[in-house]
């Protein structure tokens, strides 16, 4: 071969490479996203399935105070429960809720690109919420939401700003990083972050028509330092009694089963049993209330309690060592104080206590705090279009127990243990109303071997009827303390807010127990004798106020 053939050969294989990587290197049109991003096509082509979303995660921005608000659910990829990350890890409601906020972005199409210029981001309401890029004041900042799978890799992020002003329907957005902003139809109502939403929002789960008396315990306790002495810096809890009661549900109305007063000077003697006139009546309105409002209890929000308090709110020992845990319960109005000659420890609230039996054995402990602060319209809400009352809200804790006099001993018959035994029962049966005669008469024919076979029979028989109250008891026992097992563990780690529109509800006044008007008695806070010595309160902490 001569040298112009080669070359020839040569410059033919070298155009024929350059070929087959001009075609392999040439973007094909599937792949070019900014064939993607154009009016009809979904925002998230590969985010199909809502039930691939393991984790929401949405961020507003305040613009009164500067500052992000975050708000997370999230499965656990163990136990595979929803949890409220932003809120402690509380228990999430969620698999509904989360599959209609999912759906929200699957297949969201866009109906139109409203410009690609960055400069008209906050115009439109769809600046990120980034901290380090924000101030007090700022505006137009949109709410970014996230969804992420069960690698926590992400599924579609969106920031959503404002609508146009001739359609409420749509919304403006964008894809976090990207300056293009599209416009969507969009229904935000299931990205919200609203806590009621994303919650078993029943608290007590119980129904109205189940629940047979409440007791009520009306005292106030507060704690204050010591200012002075040889525990100078420690607290003191001041306590004041004022009435309890316990009334009762019998059939439709409700009737009082006792009624207590304290001297106000005293709190620690034993209280007056009062007397009640003939002409006073049960104010039926206000029980009626309380019983409904229990039906109805719903949280507006929670916080964990401190390491230490078990179930049932007792703290042990090792939580008066801790001057956080004592500093937390203070701060929400709980104080645990002695209360057995074993060194128990009870925890005394700010408002007092009510205690709430139901049919089925179980009784829950209710006890009141201090107020909680005020929920924001945002709070409320979660989305500043929908108009919910904000207001005060209280803390309060939970407990449940089994409440042992809905099980008394069942009424068991003797045995016979003996033919003199036997007879005396015969007898007894022969007597009464429905005795039959031929078979008395045929009794009193058996031989003395009969008689030991009619002994056994008898014997087996009282004693299965016997076991068979026992058993019917032990079965509800059971069943009520299954109950308790279950709601303690949802009530355990968690201090509750209530709204104070339902915590007044729940709480009934001295003069509001009869219908008319009764004296209310008078009380003022005593110190407990001696003083209970806590751990000081760490610097920067003020003395609690009585309520």
């Amino acid at each position: 071969m001569n040298e112009g053939t080669k070359t020839g050969i040569f410059w033919l294989v070298a155009v024929g490479m350059m070929s087959i990587a001009a075609f392999v290197a040439w973007p094909r049109a599937t792949t070019d996203d900014s064939k993607r991003f154009v009016a009809g096509f979904p925002l998230f082509d590969r985010f199909t399935d809502p039930l691939a979303a393991a984790s929401m995660k949405i961020v507003t921005f305040n613009d009164e105070q500067g500052q992000l608000r975050s708000f997370e659910v999230r499965k656990d990829p163990e136990s595979g429960l929803w949890t409220i990350p932003s809120r402690g890890g509380y228990p999430a409601d969620a698999i509904e809720q989360m599959r209609d906020a999912a759906n929200s972005l699957v297949g969201l199409k866009i109906l139109d690109i409203q410009t690609s210029n960055a400069e008209d981001h906050d115009d439109l309401g769809v600046e990120e919420p980034k901290i380090e890029d924000l101030e007090v004041g700022d505006e137009g900042v949109g709410r970014l939401v996230s969804f992420k799978d069960e690698k926590q890799e992400t599924l579609a992020a969106l920031i959503i700003g404002d609508s146009p002003k001739d359609d409420r329907e749509k919304r403006y957005v964008r894809i976090p990083g990207q300056d293009p902003v599209y416009v969507v139809k969009l229904d935000i109502s299931p990205l919200t972050t609203r806590f009621q939403d994303w919650i078993e929002e029943d608290l007590l789960q119980l129904s109205s028509i189940d629940i047979q008396d409440m007791e009520i315990k009306d005292y106030n306790a507060a704690s204050n330092p010591v200012t002075s002495g040889q525990n100078q810096g420690q607290m003191q809890i001041s306590w004041s009694r004022n009435y309890a009661a316990t009334v009762r549900m019998v059939n439709t109305d409700w009737q009082l089963e006792s009624l207590l007063e304290y001297d106000p000077k005293n709190p620690l003697a034993d209280p007056t049993v009062v007397e009640v006139k003939d002409d006073q009546v049960l104010n039926r309105l206000k029980l009626d209330q309380m019983k409904n409002a229990l039906d109805d209890l719903r949280i507006v929000n929670v916080a964990r309690k401190p390491d230490g308090m078990s179930a049932n709110l007792r703290a042990n020992q090792d939580l008066l060592s801790d001057k956080s845990a004592i500093t937390s319960l203070a701060q929400r109005g709980f104080y645990p104080v002695p209360s057995g000659p074993n060194g128990e420890m009870e925890i005394l609230s700010a408002n007092g206590e009510l205690s709430v039996g139901l049919q089925e054995g179980v009784r829950y402990i209710m006890r009141f705090g201090n107020i909680a602060g005020v929920t924001n319209q945002e709070d409320a809400s979660g989305d500043n279009s929908i108009e919910v009352e904000a207001g005060v809200n209280r803390f309060l804790l939970v407990t449940t127990v089994v409440d042992e006099s809905k099980f008394p001993p069942p009424e068991l018959k003797s045995v016979p243990g003996t033919l003199e035994e036997l007879d005396e029962l015969l007898n007894r049966r022969g007597d009464g109303d429905d005795a039959d005669p031929q078979t008395q008469e045929s009794d009193d024919e058996l031989t003395k071997e009969e008689r030991l076979e009619r002994l056994e029979a008898e014997q087996e028989k009282i004693t299965k009827e016997n076991r068979r109250k026992l058993d019917e008891r032990d079965d509800r026992i059971e069943v009520a303390r299954r109950r308790v097992r279950e709601l303690n563990a949802r009530f355990a780690d968690w201090y509750y807010v209530i709204p104070e529109d339902t915590y007044s509800v729940l709480r009934i006044k001295r003069d509001q127990l009869f219908e008319g008007t009764a004296a209310a008695v008078g009380a003022s806070p005593n110190i407990l004798q001696p003083p209970l010595s806590l751990p000081p309160v760490p610097a920067g902490i003020g003395p609690l106020q009585t309520p």
